[in-house]
């Protein structure tokens, strides 16, 4: 078998030189030209004899008008020498990777080729083949820009990180941060560290029951446990440190990566100011009864965070449990509607109530229910109690008077409200699609292949939309 394979060889390369040598340069290139984007024949003189190329947009670069001048002369000044080396060979490795030049057009950005040159015995020609970068080159672009975003985004949460921490270090009150899951200490300020006494590295990663009297720790981790399940802050009075201080402690949970956690303030017993302090914060966030309320309603802070719920809101959210609401944001269950959370506050702030605002609520089993919003804040305590009245489902959609039509401004002002503003318009670029569609057909007497081409859409895509709109047997009316 080897020697037929040998001999296969031989003919087909005896074949492909005497197709070549039948070319002639003008062929050559057209037919290199279908496997590189940018072929050049080159003489001795380095002058440009043939050019061909597939892009026509490569011809802006004025290339193909370099016929008769030095290729040197049509790239950009820093390419010159890379030219001079590709021509000369003298860098056998080199030449076998290629050389990047760059030609220039007036208004236009760099034209980014890859060259390698090629010449034979006999052959009064240098082969110059290219393969064009823009696209490499663009995604290059995109990939630096990203990595500098990245990095800027990267310096300002270092940034604030070293605020919040500066913060958290020179602050006067006692903070102690708290793993919920292994009760560890993750992190503590000097006036903790003061307090309780054991040094940061004595602090830190140690169970944080081991702080205090073994009396103690049995209360201290009931407090623990109730603290990660409660909306609000957890107070425990008069437990000593192993230093045999009295100190009151406020636990308070919060979710840190998947995980609830606690941040813990602590005080001296004896401290009447701090314990008057953590009092009033305690009965700042302390959340009203919601149980008579007859719709479903919610408490909840400035940041929208629930701290109080009814039992109708957790049927209306398919929520089991009030737990599985509390320390969620509210917006949480409007989050595929036009209900803005930051809007909706910061009305509230300014208004202090809000009625009757129509939106989508989406449960926890992803069903959609339209509902109005209607909210109050107490300005003294900054909470506020949000109602909801579930409205019916209509399966209908809502008419969207036409355009043109004179009761047209009354008719949208009737929806506003009722409406989240996207829908409206959505509704309303259908309703202009549909009119377009009718006049095209029309103005081309029911000639769908004319109507399609007017509108600037496909055949099919003309049929899709004659089905969505009812169109399908539409008929131009006689006048």
């Amino acid at each position: 078998m080897k020697p037929v394979n040998g001999k296969s060889a031989m003919i087909g390369a005896e074949i492909a030189v005497s197709l070549l040598k039948s070319l002639d340069t003008e062929s050559l290139v057209s037919l290199i030209c279908l496997g590189a984007d940018l072929v050049l024949l080159v003489d001795k003189e380095h002058k440009v004899v043939r050019v061909a190329f597939t892009d026509p947009e490569i011809g802006a670069y004025g290339i193909s008008k370099g016929v008769g001048r030095r290729l040197q002369d049509l790239v950009t000044i820093e390419s010159v020498a890379k030219i001079d080396a590709m021509l000369s060979g003298r860098n056998s490795v080199r030449h076998a990777r290629g050389y990047q030049v760059n030609h220039g057009c007036e208004g236009k950005p760099d034209l980014p080729v890859l060259y390698t040159s090629y010449t034979a015995e006999g052959f009064p020609y240098t082969l110059v083949i290219g393969r064009e970068l823009r696209q490499q080159m663009q995604d290059q672009q995109r990939l630096v820009e990203t990595q500098m975003e990245l990095e800027a985004d990267y310096r300002e949460l270092q940034e604030a990180e070293a605020r919040y921490r500066t913060a958290f270090r020179v602050s006067t009150i006692a903070h102690i941060m708290l793993d919920g899951e292994r009760k560890t200490v993750l992190d503590a300020n000097a006036a903790a560290i003061s307090l309780i006494g054991g040094g940061v590295t004595g602090i830190v990663g140690k169970p944080f029951r081991d702080l205090f009297r073994k009396l103690d720790r049995d209360a201290l981790s009931d407090a623990i446990g109730e603290a990660r399940h409660s909306a609000g802050p957890v107070r425990l009075d008069s437990v000593r440190t192993v230093k045999g201080e009295p100190v009151s402690l406020n636990l308070r949970s919060y979710r840190e990566n998947g995980v609830t956690n606690l941040i813990i303030s602590a005080w001296q017993s004896g401290d009447a100011q701090e314990a008057r302090r953590q009092l009033a914060e305690k009965r700042h966030e302390r959340p009203v009864d919601l149980s008579d309320v007859p719709e479903p309603a919610v408490q909840t802070n400035d940041q929208g965070q629930i701290i109080g719920a009814n039992a109708l809101f957790l049927d209306l959210a398919q929520a089991p449990s009030t737990a599985q609401v509390l320390g969620r944001n509210l917006g949480t269950w409007f989050s595929k509607t036009s209900l803005d959370l930051h809007v909706f506050y910061s009305r509230l702030a300014e208004e202090q109530v809000v009625r009757g605002f129509a939106t989508t609520l989406t449960d926890n089993l992803s069903g959609d229910r339209p509902v109005l919003v209607s909210a109050r804040r107490n300005p003294e305590t900054s909470l506020t109690q949000v109602i909801f009245v579930p409205q019916p489902v209509i399966s209908e959609r809502l008419a969207i008077p036409a355009p043109g039509a004179p009761e047209q401004a009354d008719g949208f002002a009737h929806l506003v409200g009722r409406v989240p503003l996207k829908d409206l318009v959505r509704e309303s670029l259908e309703v202009i699609e549909k009119i377009c569609i009718e006049a095209a057909l029309d103005q081309t007497n029911n000639n769908r292949a004319s109507a399609a081409e007017m509108l600037g859409l496909s055949r099919q895509s003309l049929y899709i939309k004659l089905r969505r709109h009812g169109l399908e047997d539409y008929r131009p009316s006689s006048n």
